[in-house]
């Protein structure tokens, strides 16, 4: 289990984390640019009670023509994506920690005591629950009747989607000393693919848990500690049989998917995400600046350091442009080519920590506050 007072001392110097001001970079301010595209809000909801005070982000879920929230409390709701109306609503009793997954009819929560909740995706109904060894704080990955889940000891499960029997559980020493957070497993094909503490990437099969290939992101180097992170904290991107993994304090590695052979590696820090689109690899560093990579080489694109210090989440890629949220409740979009900004609009003023969501031409975002809303751009 983590270490509660590591973890505490992390909040302190992290970007992105509470803390001591004298250890942090001052936000850059924003700057005036030539708006090319409106942004319009098509809806608006409430998505639940505020998580801004709590280290917990609970990204939505969206599953066919509905995306799907939970709050810290416990609430879970089903809206319709087109317009906003709220579907349904349930209550789990329980803190909930690690959320949002839908699919395979099925909207999977985890709480903070490490248990996952199963609901129908129809009506709430719950359905199964089942115990972990300990919390999660990423969302599960469900395909092919398994729900997989990585809880903060370094094990990662899989449940039956059927009844939440649990199939199988992939164990690793995690080291005392890590970042507040874990990957989310991201299923593609018959392998699980995700990241550790450690610095190293693992495949698993689907069904067995049975362990495929293990790669180093990075080394743990430095003097003491928290110079050695080298935490795998954010989901491994596959585009085309080739994975993007990336580290805190260490690399992004391009790499066979099915073999697990580095095609290259490049040095970066990130703890919040990567997106892609047919060419690119885009992530946000741990400085608050956007990077763009060229997906066969590594070569560096562009760097977008205007949003430095702001506390950025995960970019991602939609029709040409890189989305991305910031500490203030801003979402900035940015040309795909060259990183110039394109547009600009704002959701509340609490942060945007989960990754925006991409479905036809709208974009779903929500913030810490539960504010959840429904942008489209448009030409001026």
């Amino acid at each position: 289990m983590k270490n509660a007072a590591f973890v505490l001392c992390l909040l302190l110097i992290l970007p992105g984390c509470g803390g001591s001001k004298a250890v942090r970079e001052e936000p850059a301010k924003l700057q005036d640019f030539a708006v090319e595209k409106r942004v319009k809000e098509v809806w608006t909801a409430d998505s639940g009670a505020s998580a801004v005070k709590k280290a917990v982000v609970l990204s939505p879920a969206l599953d066919g023509d509905v995306l799907y929230t939970s709050d810290p409390k416990g609430r879970v709701r089903a809206f319709a994506a087109d317009s906003g109306r709220q579907r349904w609503e349930t209550h789990v009793s329980r803190l909930v920690t690690g959320a949002t997954a839908a699919g395979d009819g099925l909207v999977v929560v985890v709480t903070k005591k490490g248990e996952v909740i199963a609901l129908d995706r129809a009506d709430g109904r719950r359905l199964w629950a089942s115990n972990l060894s300990s919390q999660a704080l990423a969302p599960p990955a469900i395909s092919a009747g398994v729900v997989v889940v990585q809880s903060v000891d370094g094990k990662l499960t899989g449940l039956s989607a059927a009844d939440g029997k649990r199939l199988w559980r992939y164990e690793r020493t995690e080291p005392a000393l890590s970042l507040y957070g874990t990957a989310r497993p991201v299923i593609v094909a018959d392998a699980v693919l995700t990241g550790f503490a450690s610095g190293k990437v693992v495949a698993v099969q689907v069904r067995s848990g049975k362990l495929l290939w293990e790669l180093p992101v990075a080394q743990p180097q430095g003097r003491n500690e928290v110079e050695r992170l080298v935490d795998v904290d954010i989901s491994p991107v596959v585009v085309r049989n080739v994975l993007y993994a990336a580290s805190y304090q260490g690399k992004i590695i391009a790499l066979d998917a099915q073999t697990g052979r580095i095609l290259w590696s490049r040095d970066v820090s990130t703890f919040s995400g990567m997106d892609a689109d047919a060419n690119n690899i885009y992530l946000t560093d741990d400085r608050g600046n956007v990077l763009a990579f060229d997906q066969r080489t590594g070569a560096s694109v562009w760097k977008q350091e205007q949003l430095r210090a702001r506390r950025l989440n995960a970019p991602r890629y939609v029709d040409g442009l890189v989305a991305v949220g910031d500490f203030e409740g801003y979402v900035h979009w940015l040309s795909s080519d060259d990183g110039h900004f394109v547009a600009r609009h704002r959701i509340g003023s609490s942060a945007v920590r989960s990754q925006v969501i991409v479905n036809d031409d709208k974009l779903y975002v929500s913030n810490q506050s539960g504010d959840l809303a429904a942008l489209r751009l448009e030409t001026n």
